[in-house]
């Protein structure tokens, strides 16, 4: 396994064969500016707990570690990674699902997860790269890269392409505030086309997202704000 070539906000490099969770590995060293990297994690984990498929060598587990808290960081890291993928995958659109998943060709490609404590921020991710066999009803749920495409990618390059957008687009949030974000997220993060459920299982279109990073849908006729909700599409069923 070689190295992700690190960024000016991201210069310390951490390779791992195996860990629970880069997230942890990543706050437990307490520090800014690491890119942890595993070929495995054994107790990976989403949104709310769940858990994440991890097999060895085949997909990307990543975290990064960023100095202070910002809730804006999932919809950040989405736009960046969206904009390294969709590079790597330029045929296929990929989309950003609020507030921490990204989809190609109707199943998740990629899973976001930020984490705080003591004044640092995780910003970890799990990325399907060259992974071709799924367990249960994750065959319907899930794809990589590499089964859009049928080309096998190299985990190094797209690491380091990952690096560099969320350095490009943290620099860009840093300078220039929020409005650049929210409307490459509105370029992508729509889901248009997609069946789309709110919290209550209620069909809904995304119309919004605030400058907070909240998403704005209407459901039912209503207009409105979603903070702790979520939004679910066909395949994932109620949250």
């Amino acid at each position: 396994m070689g190295s992700p070539s690190p960024t000016p906000l991201f210069g310390e490099v951490i390779e791992l064969a195996e860990v629970d969770s880069t997230n942890r590995y990543a706050l437990d060293a307490g520090r800014p500016g690491l890119l942890v990297r595993a070929r495995r994690q054994t107790a990976g984990r989403g949104r709310r707990g769940r858990q994440w498929f991890s097999p060895h060598g085949e997909n990307l587990y990543l975290t990064f570690t960023m100095a202070g808290a910002e809730e804006r960081y999932p919809i950040i890291a989405g736009v960046a990674v969206r904009e390294a993928l969709a590079g790597m995958a330029p045929e296929f659109p990929v989309a950003i699902k609020w507030p921490n998943d990204l989809v190609l060709q109707g199943r998740k490609v990629c899973g976001i997860l930020c984490e705080a404590r003591a004044g640092i921020t995780a910003i970890g991710m799990g990325i399907n790269v060259n992974q071709i066999r799924w367990p249960g009803d994750l065959e319907r749920r899930a794809i990589s890269l590499r089964q859009a495409t049928g080309r096998e990618y190299d985990l190094d390059e797209v690491a380091s392409g990952v690096a560099a957008s969320l350095t490009s687009w943290i620099e860009a949030f840093r300078a220039q505030g929020f409005g650049p974000v929210r409307q490459a997220f509105l370029g992508h993060g729509l889901l248009l086309g997609y069946d789309v459920v709110d919290d209550a299982g209620r069909p809904c279109t995304i119309e919004d997202i605030t400058m907070d990073g909240y998403l704005v849908i209407r459901a039912n006729g209503e207009r409105r704000t979603l903070t702790s909700e979520t939004i679910s599409i066909g395949w994932e069923g109620t949250p």
